[in-house]
């Protein structure tokens, strides 16, 4: 039962920060249910290693490029040297996040012993107990939100900055027209608790759903701890109205007209014909009600003072750069199409040479593409583009084959991470949401959460 304590805190944890969402990760996505494995004599399945080492393939990628423009250097620049002096391992950093090839590491380590200690041990009868990842998370999931919720509705009133844990107020350029504040939460960034809010969201307004127009195909009875069907679909739809504020307090422009776009997608998709009427009243509920809150939030007005300055000077409101940053990183891109430029040599020099090249010497802020797809192409070139599609396609088969295989009462879990999935690559056009950890955590956890709960279904039913 401890396991399933665990994940049920673990949306807690998720949304308290970078070093909580590693440190509980490691514990509750790895180490603890390998250590239950290893318990009951049991040998982890190769289907959830082969979706960890998916993980891990994802993370190489950036390494390769960094490591293939060392030996292959473009000299464009006379005065920028690749020196591998003093910088070995930082070669190797990835755009992804380090905990995806660890935690693959730590997986393949606990197989090889759970291998051995099966071999080496006696059948023995072990009392079954339940292990319910994902009813257990979404569980928790659904308390977590809401205070989440309740404390950046604080934040926002009162600019508390609870990333510092110092009682400190949040700068001075998180104050909005309305005299609020652009809420970060434990995050270091507004647009962080924008992603993480978006993935939560639309997951399971997804879920939510597909309850109420698939329920005769699919079992939702094992969503949540609680015996009442009608509290489960409660549950989802406070989860994904906590999570729609969170991502509109954070005044994310891009974040907010995805999330907006996407909770009036997916009843018009799944429900327009099943549940026209009820279909029909969301939409409607939805616009007027999202009209008003990017009103009151006062996102209304950063949206419009955006398309306006689009509109009439055909260019992004002023002290917004992201157009430079967009020229920067294509004409990078150009430059060096198959692998890229390498993201530690962008890092190391490369980046600010061709802002300075450009023309762009004097802009205050030489940053990164705040556009995922752009990241990639200048970082990874077409090699780190299509690596990281083919891998994301092998993961999606994986997950789907093995659902389909031996539960295909769990198939609505593949939409509604596909849902969320496709949110967050919106958001991604104006930023690198998925360099983000803290937003990769909420990504990779859920696929955790899922191969998990799959995992001990099986071995259940052995």
């Amino acid at each position: 039962m401890l396991l399933n304590y665990l994940f049920f805190l673990f949306p807690f944890f998720l949304y308290l920060g970078i070093a909580v969402q590693g440190l509980s990760f490691y514990i509750i996505c790895i180490v603890a249910p390998s250590i239950y494995f290893l318990k009951q004599k049991k040998i982890i399945p190769d289907f959830l290693i082969k979706t960890a080492i998916c993980l891990l393939l994802l993370h190489i990628i950036f390494p390769i490029t960094n490591i293939i423009n060392y030996l292959f250097p473009l000299e464009q620049f006379p005065n920028y040297k690749f020196q591998l002096t003093l910088k070995w391992p930082s070669i190797l950093q990835s755009n992804f996040p380090s905990y995806l090839f660890i935690g693959t590491l730590l997986l393949l380590i606990f197989q090889f012993i759970s291998k051995k200690n099966r071999a080496n041990s006696v059948s023995l009868n072990v009392e079954k107990v339940e292990i319910s990842p994902l009813k257990y998370f979404l569980t928790g999931l659904f308390p977590a939100s809401i205070l989440i919720c309740l404390a950046l509705i604080y934040q926002y009133n009162v600019g508390l900055d609870f990333h510092s844990f110092k009682g400190k107020y949040l700068e001075a350029t998180e104050v909005l027209d309305n005299g609020k504040y652009r809420v970060n939460g434990f995050y270091g960034h507004p647009l962080t608790i924008a992603g993480v809010g978006l993935a939560y969201s639309i997951f399971c307004w997804s879920l939510l759903w597909l309850s109420i127009t698939k329920n005769h195909i699919y079992n939702f009875d094992n969503l949540f701890i609680f015996k009442n069907k009608n509290i489960h679909k409660l549950a989802l739809l406070v989860i994904s109205i906590c999570n729609f504020i969170i991502v509109i307090l954070s005044s994310g422009r891009t974040a907010g007209i995805a999330c907006i776009f996407m909770l009036l997608l997916i009843p018009f998709l799944l429900g327009i014909k099943r549940k026209p009427f009820l279909t029909i009243i969301t939409l409607m509920a939805l616009i007027v009600s999202s009209f008003f809150i990017l009103k009151k939030s006062g996102l209304m007005e950063r949206i419009l003072f955006t398309t306006n300055s689009i509109s009439e000077s055909k260019t992004l409101d002023n002290g917004n750069y992201r157009q430079y940053f967009w020229k920067v990183y294509w004409q990078m891109f150009l430059d060096k199409p198959v692998v890229g430029h390498g993201n530690y040599w962008l890092k190391d020099g490369v980046r600010e040479n061709y802002y300075n090249k450009m023309g762009f010497e004097n802009l205050p802020e030489k940053y990164n593409a705040h556009n995922n797809y752009l990241e990639i192409l200048a970082s990874g070139g077409l090699l780190a583009f299509f690596w990281i599609i083919t891998i994301l396609g092998f993961l999606y088969k994986t997950l789907k084959n093995k659902i389909n295989e031996n539960f295909k009462e769990m198939n609505f879990l593949i939409f509604c991470y596909l849902s969320m999935f496709i949110a967050n690559l919106i958001h991604a056009l104006t930023q690198n949401v998925f360099f983000d950890s803290s937003v990769v955590y909420i990504y990779t956890s859920i696929i955790y959460v899922i191969i998990w709960h799959i995992t001990f279904k099986e071995k259940n039913k052995t």
